[in-house]
C-alpha cells in the first residue's frame, strides 16, 4: 500500500511495541490495558488528535486524547515511553554529576516452581535490609553519592530470576568492602527467604567496569550504559532466558503455561517501580534538564508543535482494522512524521474508514415487509 508517496513503513521499535500490545490485549488482566491506545477518552467533549513536534532535530508524532494504562511491566507501548522517559533523566543526571560510575548486579539462587512475587519481595527486602547493615551503611555512605536501581525479572530452565541493577555514583570499592557486602547480602537473603535461595560467590553481586561520565570520551559511554540500564530492566532478549515480552508473545500465540506465568508476572510487579533514581540523582537530573530548558529560551528557540485532528469514529475505524493490521496506530504515527504529513494521515484513515464499511455485515429483515395495500 502507498499512501501519499509514502510506502509502508518499516518494522522500528515503536512499531514493534505496538504490535506486541495489539496481540496480547486479550491476555491482559487489566481492562485499561485492554483498551490502552485505542480507546477515546469518554470524559471530554474534545475529539482525539496527533501531535507532532521536532525533538532532536526530527518530528515526533504521539497519539492525544486516548486512554493509556501507564503500566511499565506489562504495557508494551506505555513500558517503552516510560522506560524512556527514565533513562532520559538517568542520562541528565550522569551528565550532570559526571564522575565515576559503575553497575552492580545483585541476584539471588532460584530454582523452577518458586513463586514470583515471594522472590521479588524477598529480593527487596533484602536489598533494603544489606544497605542498612551498619558497616555497610558507613562505607556507602562514605563511598556512594548517587544511585539509580532497575529491577528486572526474566524466566528460564531454572523458573524466574528476579535481580536488580544498582548503577552508581562510587569511588572504588576494596576487596574487602567488595566482601562485606557480599557477606551481608548472602545474610539478609537467608534471612529473608532461606538458606535454599543463599546467592553463591560468583553471582550474588557482580561489579561492571568503571566509566568516567565526565570525560569527553566518556561520555558517550554514559549515555550507552544509561539505555543498556532500559535494556536490561526489562526490553532486551536475553540468550539463555527469556524476557516477560517473550512470555507475553506465547500467551497471545495460545501457549497455556505462558499464559499463567504472565498472569502471574501481573500480579507479581503491580505497584512495583521498574527503575528509580534515589533524591540525589533525581536532583541532579532536574538540574540538568532546567539548565537545558533556560539554554533553549535565551537563544535557540524552537518551533511550536501542530496537531492533527482524528474524529472518534476514525479511531474507531482504525481500531477496528488493528485486529488484522496490529502496528496501524504506530503506522498513523509514522505518517505524520513524514514529508506529507496530515495528508498522508487522512489517507490512511480513508483507508481504515471504507475497510469498516465494507466489512460491516448488511442488515437482515427481520419480518416480511409491511402491504399498505390501497385504502378501500
Amino acid at each position: 500500500m502507498t499512501v501519499a508517496g509514502q510506502g509502508t513503513p518499516c518494522e522500528d521499535t515503536r512499531q514493534g511495541a505496538y504490535r506486541l500490545r495489539a496481540a496480547t490485549r486479550w491476555v491482559a488482566s487489566s481492562p485499561r490495558e485492554r483498551g490502552c491506545g485505542v480507546w477515546c477518552v469518554e470524559h471530554t467533549d474534545e475529539h482525539p488528535t496527533i501531535k507532532v513536534e521536532r525533538k532532536g532535530g526530527r518530528s515526533v508524532a504521539t497519539w492525544r486524547g486516548l486512554m493509556t494504562c501507564g503500566h511499565i511491566w506489562t504495557c508494551p507501548v506505555c513500558s517503552a515511553n516510560k522506560r524512556a522517559a527514565r533513562v532520559e533523566r538517568i542520562e541528565r543526571a550522569l551528565q550532570h554529576t559526571g564522575g565515576r560510575w559503575q553497575m552492580l548486579t545483585v541476584t539471588l539462587r532460584h530454582r523452577d516452581g518458586m513463586p514470583l512475587r515471594e522472590l521479588v519481595r524477598g529480593l527487596m527486602a533484602a536489598w533494603r535490609r544489606t544497605r542498612q547493615g551498619g558497616k555497610i551503611q558507613r562505607i556507602w555512605q562514605g563511598r556512594v553519592s548517587a544511585s539509580v536501581r532497575a529491577l528486572e525479572v526474566t524466566h528460564g530452565a531454572n523458573g524466574w530470576h528476579p535481580h536488580v541493577h544498582v548503577l552508581l555514583r562510587t569511588s572504588d570499592w576494596t576487596d574487602d568492602e567488595r566482601e562485606a557486602l557480599q557477606d551481608r547480602w548472602e545474610l539478609a537473603i537467608v534471612r529473608e527467604l532461606g538458606e535454599h535461595v543463599r546467592p553463591d560467590d560468583l553471582h550474588g553481586l557482580t561489579w561492571s567496569h568503571a566509566l568516567d561520565a565526565s570525560s569527553a570520551s566518556d561520555r558517550k559511554r554514559g549515555r550507552y550504559l544509561a539505555k543498556a540500564g532500559l535494556e536490561v530492566a526489562g526490553v532486551a532478549k536475553q540468550a539463555k532466558s527469556s524476557s516477560t515480552w517473550d512470555l507475553a508473545r506465547r500467551a497471545a500465540d495460545g501457549d497455556s503455561r505462558a499464559f499463567w506465568l504472565w498472569r502471574e508476572f501481573y500480579e507479581a510487579t503491580k505497584g512495583r517501580r521498574a527503575i528509580e533514581l534515589d533524591d540525589r540523582a533525581a536532583a541532579a537530573a532536574t538540574a540538568h534538564e532546567a539548565a537545558e530548558n533556560a539554554h533553549v529560551e535565551e537563544g535557540e528557540g524552537g518551533s511550536l508543535p501542530s496537531y492533527i485532528q482524528v474524529q472518534r469514529d476514525d479511531v474507531r475505524a482504525l481500531r477496528i482494522w488493528e485486529r488484522s493490521f496490529p502496528a496501524i496506530m504506530a503506522v498513523v504515527l509514522h505518517a505524520a512524521e513524514g514529508e506529507h504529513g496530515e495528508l498522508a494521515v487522512r489517507e490512511w484513515i480513508a483507508v481504515a474508514r471504507a475497510r469498516m464499511t465494507r466489512h460491516r455485515p448488511t442488515p437482515h429483515a427481520t419480518s416480511p415487509p409491511v402491504d399498505h395495500g390501497t385504502i378501500q
